[in-house]
């Protein structure tokens, strides 16, 4: 009888234990969804893109937590749930940019220093929140950016804790956008329901900054770009397959750094393409010049075509018009000399393995009736070229090297740098007996 009486008093110590470091937290935001699910404007949008980044590189690392930085399928499945009339998976429809750029604040040190004060006792409120500046933009055939105003807003997570005693299990006062979650650090797993409502509030407002920003956009540009979207896309027979192509306007610094693209884009689908598809090959055929306008250029498939075969674009009007495919039986040398690609970056493994190929088909192929067919300044040029490609190539291999070593002393995993420090060697040793053949030529000319 008296064990009964102790149980109860015995069992508190326990229930308190059980209850110390607990928490509630809530979710907040200033921009909230308006619940029209039969909002409808003038053009119907596929989210092509979103990204969410520091405002600055020196962001706390509480910027990147999960709640506040959601992924774009799960934004883009939510923009079709909220705004179904807006927001649609069709490929043709005007696809959008966006960027979120972010400030984050993470919880003060005062609550903490007042919980201290009680022992741990009593929770005081504190909050970490997150500022966003949402920017969308349309990019037109031609390549100029449409772009609305910045959208702003603030989302903030409050919460409250105690490390003794159950009082941090009260629901912290203050408004919540989703249930407050119950947060409890001896036991159980709560972060995973709290990292899910607060990504939940967190996309529904990215969401509805998204319908804000769209509704100001001039709804006679967005025609256009929906007309010339629809149009772009077609089918093309490579090597007796039939692909879908689109050309599409880039940025090769971001869409965010430059007012206009730089450069059109080959896609090209194995069947017809919608938003979370991803292209077979993605080349750029067709670049800007120092005044502005479209040059073509010649691009190489390199994953879906069993031999060697370019693509380039036919200009209508200095427009970018049809695209020409072409099978290549001797492969221009000059095209396979240097070992940088396209935006100016050096060569990865796989790029490399592949171009050594090619250039290795130029050697036996191309390179013969180049020596007879160029003059002694052309060859002179291709001299510079090929010599320029070994500093590179030098350099490359040095740095593979070093990551391999590096590699090595930390236990990982080093086998991409050592393939790029052997596709290196290859490359050096298909341009040596091309740099004799040229100097040679340029010698049995007399230098004329």
């Amino acid at each position: 009888m008296i064990l009964g009486k102790r149980c109860p008093i015995l069992a508190l110590p326990v229930f308190i234990y059980l209850l110390s470091g607990c928490g509630s937290a809530r979710f907040d935001s200033t921009l909230i969804p308006s619940g029209n699910t039969q909002l409808a404007l003038t053009e119907r949008f596929n989210l092509s893109s979103f990204a969410i980044t520091p405002s600055s590189k020196k962001q706390d690392i509480g910027s990147t937590q999960i709640g506040f930085n959601p992924k774009v399928p799960e934004i883009r499945a939510r923009a079709r749930e909220l705004y179904p009339l807006v927001f649609t998976d069709d490929w043709a429809a005007v696809p959008v940019y966006a960027t979120a750029f972010t400030t984050y604040e993470g919880p003060g040190r005062l609550s903490a220093r007042l919980g201290a004060m009680t022992l741990g006792l009593v929770p005081f409120p504190t909050s970490e929140r997150t500022d966003y500046d949402v920017r969308v933009t349309v990019v037109d055939e031609t390549g100029d950016k449409i772009a609305a105003r910045p959208v702003e807003f603030r989302r903030k997570n409050g919460m409250w804790i105690s490390i003794l005693g159950p009082l941090g299990c009260l629901p912290i006062p203050g408004r919540s956008l989703r249930p407050r979650e119950t947060l409890f650090l001896n036991f159980g797993d709560s972060s995973p329901r709290f990292d899910r409502k607060a990504g939940s509030v967190t996309t529904d407002s990215l969401v509805e900054a998204l319908v804000i920003a769209l509704k100001e956009l001039p709804p006679e540009r967005l025609a256009k770009v929906r007309k010339a979207r629809q149009a772009g896309l077609k089918e093309v027979s490579i090597e007796g397959v039939s692909y879908w192509y689109v050309l599409t306007p880039a940025f090769s610094k971001g869409i965010e750094r430059q007012d206009k693209a730089d450069q059109i884009v080959l896609l090209l689908y194995g069947e017809k393409p919608r938003p979370e598809l991803q292209p077979l090959e993605a080349v750029r055929v067709v670049r800007r010049d120092g005044d502005g306008r479209w040059l073509p250029v010649t691009a190489y498939l390199k994953r879906t075509a069993k031999s060697l075969v370019s693509v380039t674009v036919l200009l209508d009007g200095g427009v970018p018009g049809r695209l020409v495919v072409t099978e290549v039986s001797e492969p221009p040398l000059e095209n396979f000399l240097s070992v940088q690609q396209a935006g100016g970056e050096l060569e990865t493994a796989e790029a490399m393995r592949w171009s050594n190929k090619v250039l290795l088909q130029a050697k036996n192929r191309s390179l013969p009736g180049l020596l007879q067919q160029k003059s002694t300044p052309d060859l002179l040029t291709l001299i510079t070229q090929v010599e320029n490609s070994f500093l590179d190539l030098n350099r490359m291999a040095e740095t593979a090297k070093d990551r391999v070593q590096k590699a090595a002393a930390e236990g990982v995993d080093g086998s991409t740098a050592k393939e790029l420090a052997l596709t290196c060697r290859e490359r050096s040793d298909i341009l040596k007996p091309i740099l004799a053949a040229i100097k040679q030529e340029v010698a049995r000319r007399g230098g004329k």
